[in-house]
Parts: structure tokens; sequence; C-alpha cells
């Protein structure tokens, strides 16, 4: 059996590529600038060069090797493998990047949505493995998700299955990027906080937290140093978020009933304590206490690599499309 491969996350301002083994210890790893609009064509081919890198510097041949996993923004098309509408890629949409690859290195590529390769990366190599039912939810600049249930990756008819941060958590609520209101996304991610933050300072609020933050971008990083430095409206503005987290992570306990939610992203590297403690809270409130008993809550084990070994991961499902069974 092949036991190595090629996994590439490929994201708004990076694409990060790794060749890595069946038990996800990653050999090496090369990351390019994404270039856009007209420059797609030339940044695949630099993509193409560095996998070309990446073989020489492990020694591998593309004969000792199973195959390329992709993790990409968008609502993916699997059995199509083009690359999908998408407001971080513009200049991508429909680049027909599955057969370019296939072509180049006659090797098989899985391409999926990246949270959805994340999830199947926990459930292959992280907090995941061996659980049937799965949920991974990332919280950073926006909130999205994947899903696994009954060892098979949900999808969905138009592959937009798991968007958690789109979840409507309250009726006629605050504006989301997304064009709607009341999302997840709009009171939970790294913007919305930042942007409750602002809001408050307009109106007045929070002097000290003025000054902590004087000559500094106004971020959830530097919302939750604050906070971990003992800021009142820092420190309420993040259990605020933990608190409606919590909400959307209690409905997905009660829809799903999974054994496992599992939680990464750049908000939880600098979110306080009482973060945590809210999610935890608000998700208990929110749940049948059936479900809430029936799933663990934990953080990702993965870390950092969580996109390039997501990726990875597909390399190494089952052939049966979808299904982890055997994984």
């Amino acid at each position: 059996m092949k036991s190595y491969g090629i996994g590439i996350d490929i994201g708004g301002t990076k694409i990060s590529m790794v060749i890595g083994t069946a038990k996800g210890r990653i050999l090496a790893r090369r990351e390019i600038p994404t270039l856009k609009h007209r420059h797609v064509r030339a940044c695949v081919q630099k993509l193409i060069q560095n996998l070309q890198l990446l073989m020489r510097e492990t020694g591998l041949s593309k004969n000792q090797l199973r195959g390329i996993g992709i993790g990409i923004p968008g609502a993916v098309n699997r059995a199509k493998g083009i690359v999908p509408k998408s407001p971080h890629l513009q200049g991508w949409k429909n680049f027909p990047l599955r057969r370019v690859l296939t072509r180049h290195f006659g090797l098989p590529v899985e391409m999926t949505n990246d949270a959805n390769a994340a999830v199947v990366g926990e459930k292959i190599f992280g907090a995941g493995r061996g659980k049937q039912h799965v949920i991974y939810i990332t919280v950073s600049t926006g909130i999205g998700g994947g899903l696994i249930a009954h060892d098979r990756l949900i999808e969905g008819k138009s592959f937009v299955a798991g968007e958690i941060g789109h979840m409507t958590i309250v009726s006629g609520g605050n504006r989301c990027p997304c064009g709607q209101s009341g999302c997840l996304e709009a009171y939970a991610s790294g913007t919305a906080i930042a942007a409750d933050v602002r809001r408050k300072i307009r109106q007045g609020q929070g002097k000290s937290l003025v000054r902590r933050l004087a000559g500094k971008q106004v971020t959830a990083r530097e919302i939750g140093l604050a906070a971990r430095g003992g800021d009142r409206l820092a420190l309420e503005t993040f259990q605020n978020a933990g608190h409606y987290l919590g909400i959307g992570i209690g409905s997905l306990l009660n829809l799903l009933n999974p054994e496992i939610v599992i939680l990464g992203g750049g908000v939880f590297k600098s979110a306080p304590r009482a973060h945590w403690q809210a999610m935890m809270r608000s998700a208990k409130k929110h749940a049948w206490p059936e479900a809430y008993r029936a799933a663990r809550i934990v953080r990702t084990s993965l870390g950092d690599s969580v996109g390039n070994l997501g990726a990875l991961a597909l390399v190494f499902m089952p052939a049966k499309s979808n299904d982890l069974a055997r994984s």
C-alpha cells in the first residue's frame, strides 16, 4: 500500500502544501502566496513547481504517492473537481484544478471544502479518530464547520452542508457579511468580537480598554489579550461571544447528536478562559440533556496544521465515496 500523500490547503492569502504519511506525520512543507485575478494560471504553475521541490526534498517519486488532497474555500463539487466561486479566491472560479494536477502528476486528486477537509483530518488523525459522529467548528475571522454522521462526510445536495456560521441565532439580529441577519458568525466570530468592542467604544464605554489598545488595531487577538489582563469590557465581550457560540453548539447537539465536537480557529488562541466557560454553560442550557451528555466538546489536537492534515487525510479516505468507516 502506498503510504504517502500530498495535502494542499488553499487559502485567500497563501497556499500551504505538505507531503505526509498515512499516520499524519508531515515530512516536508512549503508555502506560496495565493495569486488571484489574471495570475491564477501562474499561481498554479508555482504550486506545481513547489510540489516537485517537495518530492525532491523527501526523495519520493510519484509512484510512492497515493494521491493529492486539496482543501479550498467554497462549495466544492467533488465530482467535477473545479474551484468554486469564493470571495477569497477572485479569478479562480471554475478553474479545473483537479484535471491540471492529475494530468501533470498522474495521481488521483480529491478536493473538498476546507472545513470539510478539516473534519476528515480530525476523524482520521485527530480527536475524532474512532468516532462515527463528529463535528468540527472553526472560529476565526468567520465561522465554518464540517460534519460527519455514521462515518460519512455530509456535504449536502449543493455542497454547502456544514455552514455552521450561518445558522440563525438571533432573529432579525446583527447583519452578517453573508447578507443575512442574526447569523452565528455575526455574534461569535473574531470579526464580530472586534465589531462589538468598536461599537461600545463609540458609545463611550471601555475607557480602560481604549488606553490598552492605544495605537493598536481593534482585533479579537488584542481584545483577548486585554481580557486575559482583566479588562472588564473585553472580558464581557468574550463571554457574550461564548454564550452565542454555545447556542449554536447546543442546536447542533440536538440536530446531529454527535459523539464529539472539535473546536479550532484563531479565536481560541487568544480567548480568555471565561469564553470557554460561557460557551459550555450555554451549550448545556440549549441542548437536550441526552445530547449534551453524549458529546465531548474539545479543542483540536491538530493545531495550526489542521488545514494541511485535513487535505492530506482526503488522500487516505477509503475508495468508497465519502465513507470513512474503514479509516
